[in-house]
């Protein structure tokens, strides 16, 4: 995986995290055990750049919606290096930040569902 890409999938973490306009520390902590479980095929530098990325972003306060597109666009413009593995793994980690705090309120559900359409 390409640094840009890695770059881009925190992007993606950062706006289903902040998607209410919050950041919970409990999303972070999921963020954090998630990529230590889940992401053992990339070596621990990929991993702490997603971090740091997502720490970047957070600093800046981004807003969710511009880093959400930026994603897609991403996506869209190299599908080749979203293979199917991939795509369910960026959704199950998704999902699981989704569900972090308090469960899945309206703005993450409506960025899940336009992630998942666009990974289709």
């Amino acid at each position: 995986m390409t640094d840009e890409l890695l770059e881009h999938i925190a992007h993606l973490f950062y706006a289903i995290a902040k998607a209410d306009k919050k950041l919970s520390f409990e999303e972070y902590v999921t963020l954090t055990e998630v990529l230590e479980r889940n992401w053992q095929h990339i070596d621990d530098t990929n991993i702490l750049l997603i971090r740091n990325t997502f720490n970047a972003l957070q600093k800046q306060n981004a807003l969710s919606e511009l880093c959400f597109n930026k994603f897609i666009a991403y996506l869209q413009h190299n599908p080749k290096y979203f293979t199917e593995e991939l795509k369910s793994l960026i959704l199950k980690t998704a999902n699981k930040i989704a569900y972090a705090f308090a469960g899945i309120n309206k703005s993450e559900l409506t960025y899940m569902a336009k992630l998942s359409l666009e990974f289709k």
